[in-house]
């Protein structure tokens, strides 16, 4: 009875574990779905909308193909929509009714014809972009894009963008009674193996004589070699059971311990009473390059020019720039990421130390990390972002970086770089994640315009402590007053020959002021301030010599009429809100020679 037993345990032991083993083999359901669109091949870009990337849950896995080169970036749907503006492109969307992706083509713009002209016909390098990527004949990526950000596509902006699209979502195929049967399977296997040792003991007992056998004669005895033979037989018979059960166990355990997947097992319902923890992020975190946004933009407000982690990319790419360009001297160099003022003061400092070597070369710009960074928050064109970079080197000041981006094909330029007063503390402003509104240039919600503030900055230093504007202005903390307000100019000109006379005045300054609201309803102001120095004999026969960087800019040795010099001042402002009593406050400045001549 007992092997009947055994075998009807072996026969259920097999059935359980050759249907678990089934269900996760020939019964496995996929673990992915997948949409495939062919699109036309005469268009340079695609534009994967966000609707085709949610049409199921889960990340999503990209095939691109059909072109020697394939590049793909992510953004937010309006950044990818602007930077296309003005192409003609193929939009990859999704039919929720077909259940496939569809391919539609989007004509060109003749009214942003402008942004087209503005940059790269490549999207490659964009500042728009989280994240791109690029590779040859193929691509295979995968993403985990929310709702509001999009995926373009282009082989170099002129040739045909890939052929072939492809989507992959993952899809549930747990098998939770795959577990469950594989160990019951093992508890009715090791029950019939059980039955099976039982079995043969008690056949074994039953075929021992039932009593006692009779006495032999004396003298008359087993010989050794019989009794050993008995004996050996018995041990040879004890282990050829052992790989009988070995096996079936061996292969039970492997099948059990290959069931501990949480796939394989039930999974209990959450609580409905679960605690949710949110982490609070570090502040002071370096957000990994490859960091995938976890929240969708809202459509309805304005949203940051930049995340923190697009400015790290920004800033990195023009500490390179200017680098190489510091390191050849190359004006051309530095116009692919500077502009106005400060490519204006950096282009002429080249030109200076070619012929002054000993005149001050220009700060370099670190790559970080970031100390502040303030976007503007704003759903058109231009774009300013302001941020605040200290390098590796405390000893040096940091530099202050006011960014802008024209259009969205355009990068984003230095047009101010301004070093920060030693010891200066900057006001409260808005989070990266918040950003903030760009002022108008007669805003009337600070004490003073920025039109406002250059006139009263300009006569202070002319006229010093005797300005008309010297009460609104806080000398606390000023340095630049020190080095070219009211008593150097009169030094410089107590030092001059009694045969020439020096002038100095304000004059016409280009650059654009850029004031951006703090978090106290104050604000941020950059402007640039000009200056001209002119030297010119006095007497009949007179010359003036030029000397150092004017002598280096103008190329003038000697001059009967006299020179002009003109300086910029790129200044960093805080200016109170409207009704406040405070003074405005400089927070840094970057001056320099830019223009040398001789008069006419």
């Amino acid at each position: 009875m007992r092997f009947i037993f055994a075998i009807f345990a072996f026969i259920i032991a097999t059935a359980l574990i050759g249907v678990g083993v089934a269900q996760r083999t020939v019964f496995l359901p996929p673990n992915t779905v997948s949409s495939t669109v062919a699109v036309d091949e005469s268009e340079p870009y695609l534009m994967i909308d966000s609707s085709a990337l949610l049409a199921h849950e889960g990340r999503q896995t990209l095939a691109l193909t059909g072109s020697d080169t394939v590049f793909a970036a992510y953004g937010r749907t309006s950044d990818v929509e602007a930077w296309l503006d003005g192409s003609a492109y193929t939009a990859i969307g999704y039919d929720s009714d077909a259940g496939e992706l569809t391919a539609s083509t989007v004509e060109a713009n003749p009214d942003a014809a402008d942004n087209v002209a503005s940059g790269s016909a490549n999207p490659a390098g964009s500042d728009l972009w989280l994240e791109q990527f690029t590779s040859d004949d193929a691509m295979y990526r995968q993403l985990s894009l929310p709702a509001g950000y999009s995926v373009i596509v282009a082989s170099d902006g002129t040739q045909p963008a890939p052929s072939q699209v492809r989507i992959s979502w993952p899809i549930p195929n747990a098998t939770p009674w795959v577990g469950p049967l594989l160990v019951a399977g093992v508890v009715f296997l090791f029950a019939g193996l059980v039955l099976l040792v039982l079995g043969l003991l008690h056949m074994r007992r039953s075929q021992r004589p039932r009593r006692k056998p009779p006495a032999l004669p004396k003298g008359k005895r087993f010989s050794p070699s019989r009794t050993n033979a008995i004996e050996s037989g018995v041990k040879r018979g004890r282990r050829s059971i052992a790989p009988m059960i070995a096996v079936p166990v061996a292969f039970a355990s492997v099948l059990a311990l290959g069931g501990c997947s949480s796939d394989y097992w039930p999974q209990a319902a959450p609580a409905t009473d679960a605690v949710t923890v949110t982490a609070t992020p570090d502040p002071s975190s370096t957000p990994a390059p490859d960091a995938l946004p976890t929240d969708a933009p809202d459509d309805d407000s304005p949203v940051p020019a930049v995340t923190e982690a697009q400015l790290e990319g920004i800033v990195s790419t023009i500490s390179t720039v200017a680098a190489e360009a510091d390191a050849t001297s190359s004006a051309d160099a530095l116009t692919s990421r500077f502009d106005g003022p400060a490519l204006d003061l950096r282009s002429a400092t080249y030109a200076i130390r070619a012929g002054y070597p000993e005149y001050p070369a220009p700060q370099a710009i670190p790559s970080g990390p970031l100390e502040v960074v303030l976007p503007q928050a704003s759903t058109s064109w231009p774009k300013t972002v302001f941020t605040v970079v200290q390098g590796t080197d405390t000893a040096v000041p940091p530099v202050a970086l006011m960014l802008v981006q024209d259009s969205p094909r355009a990068n984003y330029k230095v047009y101010y770089e301004i070093t920060l007063e030693p010891d200066t503390s900057l006001p409260p402003v808005a989070a990266a994640s918040v950003g903030t509104t760009r002022l108008a240039p007669e805003t009337k919600l600070l004490t003073l315009t920025p039109d406002e503030l250059k006139t009263a900055y300009a006569d202070i230093l002319l006229n010093g402590d005797s300005s008309q504007y010297a009460a609104q202005i806080d000398p606390e903390g000023d340095t630049l007053r020190s080095q070219v307000g009211a008593e150097y100019k009169a030094s410089q000109k107590a030092g001059l020959s009694a045969t020439a006379s020096m002038e100095f005045a304000s004059v016409a300054a280009p650059g654009q002021n850029i004031a951006l609201a703090t978090s106290g309803s104050g604000g941020l102001v950059a402007v640039n301030l000009r200056e001209s120095q002119t030297v010119k004999p006095i007497e009949s026969g007179a010359t003036v010599s030029p000397t150092g960087a004017v002598k280096a800019l103008s190329g003038v040795t000697e001059s009967s009429k006299g020179t002009e010099a003109v300086f910029d001042y790129q200044l960093l402002f805080f200016i109170p809100p409207s009704g406040d009593t405070g003074k405005a406050e400089l927070l840094g400045f970057s001056q320099g020679l830019v223009q040398a001549k001789e008069l006419p």
